[in-house]
This record gives structure tokens, C-alpha cells and sequence, in this order.
């Protein structure tokens, strides 16, 4: 071993397999990382077209249709009249059409007015009110404090008034069923009345005393209770001691009352005479009136001192909740103040300026729908026939007007099916004449689509037909033409590539970037464009940085 160890080819495997390891975890992370490829959201002028090849020949009549039946509303132009592009031909009855134009330019301009004013911020008159409104929460608040203060006193002085008459009133009452009880003994239980008092009611006299020795008991008890009451002043001992001292008059009521009863029943004898029970009599009735008196005062003191506790209870709690409310109050018109004085943030901006966008595409669907009610003439040109009367159904087998135009050429053209439907009559062509230069360019306009298709090599086509806008003596029938058909723009609108977005239970989505890790985001989407590039009408704010597509490996 040793002596391998001193070979220097064994060094250099020892090397080589360390370098293999080496790069094989190198290769294997790199293997699992995943780059994403962005494209920046961005706002800039949309269009889509349309390109195409045909040859010029001689042009045909325009015949002119809607694209749906309906009443004619007009048709101001008769068989010989010469007419302008642009000019109305016909019109159709249209007044829900008309009506949601209207809806979508008051929702543009709502859109547009609520954008601006976010950009403007609020006016300094604005800003004064709020400042107002601040300054009257925090009076409100300042005010519901102070009323807080104010019934805490209130409430501090209004309870220890309602102790201290509790505590006055357990110190009266106290004496008043002592004196009561020792009537009571005087009468049915002393020494005299152990050897003199007979009755008629041995069972009514025992229950007496029976009702006495409770009474004087619980009597004893409430002592030590008004003791504890003067030393602690606690309205919770207050209480307690109320309550017992309303029981023990209420018993000391009672024995009173079955005293009298005795007395009602007790036999005269010479100690026990006529006038000594009458007596005894009146001064039991006496004690009632002042035991029941003392219950009274002693329920009203309970009554008073629990019924101001709970009502200050409910009082404070009220005036707490109007603090909190007033705070609240305050705490919203102060960011209310802030938000105003606060400039205004790049993605309320985008928000809005998308809200203006997808209104403007609104406005746009609105006013095509509009469109399809109005014939108007394609090119300069001659009125040639006129098939439909004002008030009349219209046919979409028969053309409602047919013109020629000024010019007498034309370029017809075969469109694959794919294209066809972007295409509709009217629409704005460029026309690049082969045998002139790149500088000369033409105009024309779509004044025709069949719709009955032609299959070549095995793909549908459809015939469409392209007039010159002016008529030009250079331009020869047999021509080849190059077109580009303006099939729809959009103008200022937010555009992403269209592989960005993916479709997921028909809804459309697309994945931005944020620090360094893909976020799904729902999209709502407009017009496709050249250069595969979509509108992007809601979800999606200018500057950030779509996916595109990924990148695994090294």
C-alpha cells in the first residue's frame, strides 16, 4: 500500500474521480434549476390586420345590406344621387342599440372623470371640510370624555350618599328590633308571664316563643355585621347587611303579630287583667307600626343603593361606547384627511386607467353594435339602386342599396376562414401595387363578403371585395396587390404577449414575477392583435413582468 501510495498515476485517478464527483453535482443542480423568461406589461396602441394578395379587375356594383333585419328608419338617398364616403345611405330602427351607446359613453366618462381625479387629488376646498369634520370629531370625542368624568363623579358622590343612608339605616333599624324583641320578652316570656299568662292556645303561645328565639338569634347575628360595615364602608357589606336586617324584621313583624294573637287569647286574671292586656295590646301594635316602618326603610335603602348601581352601570357603559363611537368617528375623518393630503399610489393609477380601458372597449362594442344599423357609402360613388322604402322590412337576401364607385377597379381576393370572421364591410385598407415603388401607397375600402366558401387545397376560403377609395389611370386591371385590412385598433391599451396568457376553466390567466417566484393572477382579455400580442383589459397593472415560458436545466 505503501507503495502505492508513492505512484503519481495513483494520485492522478485520485484526482480525476474527485473532479468527475465534482462536476456531476454541479451538473445535477443545475439540472434542477428553473429560469422564467419575461416580457414587461405595457401600454401602447393596438391594431389587427388582415394580410392578403389579389389582382385588380374591373369593379362591380356595391351592393349594400345590414347584417341583421329590421325596420328601415331612413334611406335619404335615391337611384342617381352621388354620394360621399361616410355618407348615411339607410338606417335601421335602433333605440336599445342607441341606448346602450349612450350607457357606455356615461360609463367612459365616469371612468375617465373618476381617473383624472385621482390623479388631481383633492381640492383644497375638499381637504378644508374634512379638516372641519376632523375638528368636530375630536369636540365630539373631548366632549363624550368629559361626560364620562362628569358621571364617574356624579356616580362617586350619589353612591357614598346612598351607603351612608344604609349605613344609617341598618344603625336605626337595629335598635328598633331590639326594643320590639324586648317588648316581645315583656309580654309573653318574662317571669310574670311564665306564672300568669294563661291562654286559650298553648300550641299559638309555644310557636311564639319559638318565633322569638329565631328572631332574637338571627338578631344577635346582624351585630357583628353593622360592625363590619361601619369599619369597611363596603357596599357589598352594606347589602348583605340590609338584606339581613330586612329578615330579621320581617320575623320580628311576625312574632309581633303572634304576640297579639296570644294576647287575643289570653285569660284575665288579677295580674293579668282587662286593662293590662290592653295595654300590653297597644304597645305591641306600636312596635308592628314601627318594625313594619323600619322594613320599609331598610327594603327602600337595599332598593336604592342596587338600583343607582346598576343604572350608573349602564350609565358609564353608555358613555364608554360613545367615547369608543366618537374615537371611531374621529379615527375615520383623520384618514379620510390623510387619504386626501396622500398623493396618489401607482396601483390605484393602474387600476383606474384599466377601469377607463375596459369602459373605452365597452364604448367601442356599443358603438359596432350601433354601426350595424347604419349603411354608409363605402367610397365616393353613384347611387345605382334603391330596393327598400322608410318604413319597410329589410331583407338580407337583397341588397337595400347598390352603388358604383367613382373608381372602376377593384381587388378580389380569397381570405382563409380563420380570417374572414375579423374582416366586416367598410373596413380600411392599404393597398401595396406591385408594379409601383414602396413609397406609392392606395387606399380602399371592404365592400363585400361572400358568404358561400370556396375550398382550395383543401382549406376554406372566403371571396371578399376591396374598391379604391379614388380613381387613379395608372392602376391596370391584372395587377397584383398586397392588403393589409384594418380589421380593429385600440388605442393607449395594456398589451402582454399572447403565449402569457393560459386558459383554465374559461378563465383567462397569466403568471408575473415577484422576487424571483411565479403568482397567478386572473385576467380579463380584449383584442388580439398583430405581433401576438393581446390586450389585457382588467387584473393586470402596467410595468410588471409577465412569464412568457421557463427554462429547466443547464
Amino acid at each position: 500500500m505503501k507503495k502505492l501510495l508513492k505512484k503519481w498515476w495513483f494520485w492522478l485517478i485520485i484526482i480525476l474521480v474527485v473532479l468527475i464527483v465534482l462536476f456531476s453535482i454541479k451538473a445535477l443542480n443545475k439540472k434542477d434549476k428553473v429560469t422564467y423568461v419575461t416580457e414587461i406589461a405595457k401600454v401602447q396602441d393596438l391594431v389587427q390586420t388582415v394580410e392578403v394578395t389579389g389582382q385588380v379587375e374591373s369593379a362591380d356594383d356595391i351592393n349594400l345590406n345590414f347584417l341583421t333585419t329590421g325596420t328601415l328608419q331612413e334611406v335619404p338617398v335615391k337611384v342617381g344621387d352621388q354620394v360621399k364616403a361616410e355618407q348615411v345611405l339607410a338606417r335601421l330602427q335602433g333605440g336599445d342599440l342607441a341606448s346602450q351607446v349612450n350607457n357606455a359613453r356615461a360609463a367612459l366618462d365616469i371612468a375617465q372623470s373618476d381617473l383624472d381625479q385621482l390623479l388631481a387629488g383633492a381640492s383644497a376646498e375638499d381637504i378644508a371640510v374634512t379638516e372641519k369634520q376632523v375638528a368636530t370629531a375630536q369636540t365630539t370625542y373631548n366632549t363624550a370624555k368629559d361626560t364620562l368624568a362628569n358621571l364617574e363623579k356624579t356616580r362617586d358622590q350619589a353612591m357614598a350618599d346612598l351607603r351612608t343612608t344604609g349605613l344609617n339605616t341598618l344603625n336605626d333599624k337595629y335598635f328598633i328590633v331590639k326594643y320590639a324583641l324586648d317588648v316581645v320578652y315583656d309580654t309573653i316570656l318574662d317571669s310574670t308571664a311564665d306564672s300568669y299568662l294563661y291562654v286559650n292556645d298553648t300550641s299559638l303561645l309555644n310557636n311564639a316563643k319559638t318565633k322569638y328565639q329565631i328572631a332574637k338569634a338571627n338578631y344577635q347575628l346582624i351585630g357583628p355585621m353593622v360592625d363590619t360595615v361601619r369599619a369597611s364602608n363596603n357596599q357589598e357589606d352594606i347589602l348583605r347587611a340590609l338584606d339581613a336586617m330586612r329578615d330579621n324584621l320581617q320575623e320580628t313583624s311576625d312574632v309581633l303579630t303572634l304576640t297579639f294573637n296570644v294576647l287575643l287569647s289570653a285569660l284575665t286574671n288579677s295580674t293579668y287583667t282587662e286593662a293590662v292586656i290592653s295595654t300590653m295590646k297597644t304597645s305591641i301594635n306600636t312596635q308592628s307600626t314601627a318594625v313594619n316602618t323600619g322594613l320599609s326603610a331598610v327594603q327602600t335603602a337595599a332598593s336604592n343603593l342596587r338600583t343607582q348601581d346598576l343604572s350608573y352601570k349602564n350609565q358609564v357603559i353608555a358613555a364608554n361606547n360613545s367615547i369608543q363611537s366618537a374615537l371611531d368617528s374621529l379615527n375615520l375623518a383623520q384618514a379620510q384627511l390623510d387619504l386626501k393630503k396622500a398623493p396618489a399610489r401607482s396601483f390605484d393609477i393602474a387600476a383606474a386607467q384599466a377601469r377607463v380601458r375596459q369602459a373605452q372597449a365597452s364604448l367601442d362594442r356599443a358603438y359596432s353594435d350601433f354601426g350595424d344599423t347604419i349603411i354608409k357609402a363605402p367610397v365616393d360613388g353613384i347611387i345605382t339602386q334603391v330596393n327598400f322604402a322608410k318604413g319597410e322590412q329589410s331583407s338580407l337576401t337583397q341588397p337595400i342599396i347598390a352603388m358604383i364607385g367613382l373608381s372602376n377597379l377593384q381587388i378580389e381576393v380569397d381570405v382563409p376562414e380563420s380570417d374572414v370572421t375579423k374582416i366586416k364591410v367598410s373596413d380600411p385598407v392599404d393597398i401595396d401595387i406591385n408594379a409601383f415603388n414602396d413609397n406609392t401607397k392606395f387606399k380602399g375600402v371592404v365592400t363585400f363578403i361572400d358568404p358561400a366558401s370556396t375550398v382550395i387545397n383543401g382549406v376554406t376560403y372566403y371571396k371578399i371585395k376591396v374598391v379604391f377609395n379614388e380613381k387613379d389611370e395608372r392602376i391596370k386591371a391584372g395587377m397584383t396587390a398586397d392588403l393589409t385590412i384594418l380589421t380593429a385598433s385600440r388605442p393607449q391599451v395594456l398589451v402582454v404577449p399572447s403565449r402569457a396568457v393560459i386558459t383554465r376553466d374559461d378563465k383567462h390567466h397569466v403568471q408575473v414575477l415577484l422576487e424571483g417566484k411565479p403568482v397567478d393572477k386572473e385576467v380579463s382579455i380584449g383584442l388580439k392583435g398583430d405581433n401576438s400580442l393581446i390586450e389585457i383589459s382588467s387584473g393586470l397593472n402596467d410595468g410588471e413582468a409577465v412569464i412568457v415560458s421557463t427554462k429547466s436545466g443547464s
